[in-house]
Parts: C-alpha cells; sequence; structure tokens
C-alpha cells in the first residue's frame, strides 16, 4: 500500500514561497499573530486568544493606555517534520480595549491552549445638562447644552443660545 500525503497548505506555501514569504510554521520570531475572537457576554467582554504549545510561564498580558498586549513565546521543538505548521517562537498582539472596560477587575485565565481574558464593563454614564454662563458684559450669553454634545465657539453650531431676562424686557418694551 502506497501513502498520498495531501498537505492542504502546499499550494499557499507555494504561492507565499515565490512571493518571498517564508512557508507557514518557519516564519521568523517577532512575526507570530495570535488569532483571536472578542464577543460581549452579559456586561463583560470576554477575548480569547490561540496559543498551541504555549505554556503558561512564557505567557505576558499588560495593559497600558487602553491597549491590552498578549505576548509570549512557543519554545522550538528539535524533530525531523515531515510537515510544520504548527508556529514557534515569539508571539504578540495588541487590542485597543473600549474606554467603558473595567481594568482593575479583569480576570485571566489559560487552559488548553486558549488564553481567555474577561473585562467587566463599568456603568453606562447617564448624561446630564450643563449650564455655561458665557462673559459678563451688555453680550452676554448662556450656552445649554443637553446631551454629549460639543460646545463650539462659533454662534449656532453645536449650542443654542438662551436669551437673557434683560434682553426679552428690552425686546417687549421695543
Amino acid at each position: 500500500m502506497r501513502f498520498v500525503y495531501n498537505d492542504p497548505y502546499a499550494l499557499r506555501n507555494a504561492v507565499e514561497q515565490l512571493a518571498g514569504q517564508p512557508p507557514i510554521g518557519t516564519r521568523p520570531e517577532g512575526d507570530l499573530p495570535i488569532p483571536v475572537d472578542v464577543y460581549q457576554q452579559g456586561n463583560e467582554i470576554v477575548i480569547e486568544g490561540a496559543l498551541p504549545g504555549a505554556r503558561l510561564e512564557d505567557l505576558e498580558l499588560t495593559c497600558d493606555d487602553g491597549l491590552l498586549t498578549v505576548r509570549g513565546r512557543v519554545s522550538p521543538v528539535d524533530r525531523d517534520f515531515a510537515v510544520q505548521e504548527i508556529p514557534r517562537g515569539t508571539f504578540s498582539r495588541t487590542l485597543a480595549l473600549p474606554g467603558q472596560c473595567d481594568i482593575e477587575a479583569a480576570q485571566a485565565s489559560f487552559e488548553n491552549g486558549i488564553v481567555r481574558i474577561v473585562l467587566p464593563r463599568h456603568r453606562q454614564r447617564v448624561a446630564h445638562t450643563i449650564k455655561v454662563e458665557v462673559g459678563k458684559g451688555k453680550e452676554s450669553s448662556r450656552i445649554v447644552m443637553e446631551g454629549p454634545e460639543v460646545v463650539d465657539a462659533v454662534k449656532g453650531q453645536g449650542y443654542r443660545e438662551v436669551e437673557s431676562k434683560s434682553n426679552r424686557r428690552k425686546r417687549r418694551l421695543k
């Protein structure tokens, strides 16, 4: 009986080699992407990343300035490979987190080559009306913002002007 092996990545590897890319599993260190799933579950954001061959002691998670970084290393294995598709070397992935994540309450676990990071979300903030008084002379005006409007310094853009009591009286007297 003759053994015939069909490599599902043979065509892709051939095209990558023609394009100057090394085949899968032999890419240089630092160039290993981490495939991730990001989803919302109830009031939490969950990030799961696939790290085949990684060990817990080789894994590092950091969060700085709203960016979550997963990095580590999968040690090379000394074997005589017929096919090597599991990437080995250093890996890194940085994700921007939404502002409403509670980083202090984050939890992470690592099981069966999957790192799972759970980030609770803050409660939704309620928009409030803010009244701002501008100037103190005759030409003073008040600006009223409702909700998350942006106030622009140019009249008529992003705010509405509220007539002062003295201006209303003057208008009535005319």
